[in-house]
């Protein structure tokens, strides 16, 4: 009965990396139509190597999905296959990571990622009435000095940007080291955020907050070692966006069972779950909420209280916040029983 009800609830998603979106078939395909050489001999081979032993693995093929990827076709094409399985779930709002970096190095410009994604968003909006925007991310692990070229890049085109973001190897690059990128990015008019308190500890959520003034924190599963830390975003209700089986795949968790998210929610974070990479992982935002609902002990008020903190999470407009509010209000009316009373 839950199940059902989740996979039919008005949703948003706030925390989803573009490439790992991309399922082995279509991996498949773009390698053979690009011509690129991949070592596994079908999709059945290469499907099998999607279940990862540790994080080199998943880092690997994360990077080998970037490889096929060989035009703005390419990575719109991704874009809009992600957004049908989002009209499938009935996710109504997404906002979603793609690096710049990355292609950047392989040699193509920035407009590359961001013409793709921008074209791919404004269809998305007037075929299927899904709304959101591209978050970019600074890749901690080059440095500084990189982050400060890739806004360098990246800033004419900023009003097609929604947000930037750091993510890739967290420990060791605390996101004190981007303080002077993050003050332009936020002179610039746009919405920073950061992956912290995935691997590294709570030091790296508080690094965020005073450092680079973040405005959500993407993962934050670590808070919990901060007593103060907690009661800090208690009190501000700054958004995490949790992505449980991502963390699970990861081993940050053995099992969905042992996850923290229903402490967090009891102790009254603003939490919210996402898919991080769903086709690596092998669940999208749907799969993500059933799993927890059924491994651990969040109940049914919990879910929906999770999709409302996630539209209020969202960098949506006021007014399209009013209407996702309404359209899961509407969704609620119609499902009604004594587990579905909770604040907006």
């Amino acid at each position: 009965m839950l199940k059902k009800f989740i996979e039919n609830m008005p949703k948003v998603e706030l925390h989803m990396h573009v490439e790992g979106s991309m399922e082995a078939k279509t991996l498949w395909e773009l390698a053979h139509h690009n011509n690129y050489k991949i070592e596994y001999n079908s999709i059945d081979e290469l499907k099998a190597a999607y279940k990862f032993n540790n994080l080199t693995e998943f880092i690997d093929m994360y990077m080998l999905g970037t490889r096929v990827i060989k035009s703005e076709q390419d990575l719109y094409d991704v874009c809009m296959t992600y957004f049908k399985k989002c009209v499938e779930q009935n996710i109504q709002h997404t906002e979603v990571h793609c690096d710049i970096r990355t292609y950047v190095d392989y040699g193509y410009p920035p407009e590359f990622v961001i013409n793709a994604l921008h074209g791919a968003f404004i269809d998305a909006k007037n075929n299927y009435g899904i709304t959101g925007g591209f978050m970019p991310c600074f890749i901690r692990h080059l440095g500084a000095e990189v982050a400060q070229a890739d806004w360098d890049l990246m800033s004419p085109f900023k009003d097609k940007i929604l947000a930037i973001g750091l993510s890739a190897v967290e420990v060791g690059y605390p996101p004190s080291l981007f303080k002077e990128t993050f003050a332009k990015v936020r002179d610039a008019g746009i919405h920073v955020i950061a992956h912290a308190g995935e691997e590294a500890p709570a030091d790296y959520i508080w690094s965020a907050i005073k450092d680079i003034k973040v405005e959500r924190i993407d993962h934050g599963i670590r808070c919990l070692e901060d007593e103060r830390l907690v009661e800090y975003l208690v009190d501000t209700q700054l958004p995490l966006t949790v992505c449980p089986q991502s963390n699970v795949a990861l081993k940050i968790f053995k099992y969905m069972s042992q996850h923290t998210l229903p402490l967090m929610l009891e102790k009254g974070l603003n939490v919210s779950i996402h898919s991080d990479d769903p086709a690596h992982f092998n669940a999208y935002l749907t799969e993500n909420m059933i799993s927890i609902a059924e491994n651990t002990s969040v109940t049914k008020q919990g879910i929906i209280q999770m999709a409302k903190n996630a539209i209020n999470g969202s960098f949506a407009s006021k007014q399209r916040k009013k209407e996702l509010h309404s359209n899961l209000k509407d969704y609620l009316s119609h499902h009604q029983d004594s587990n579905s009373q909770v604040s907006t």
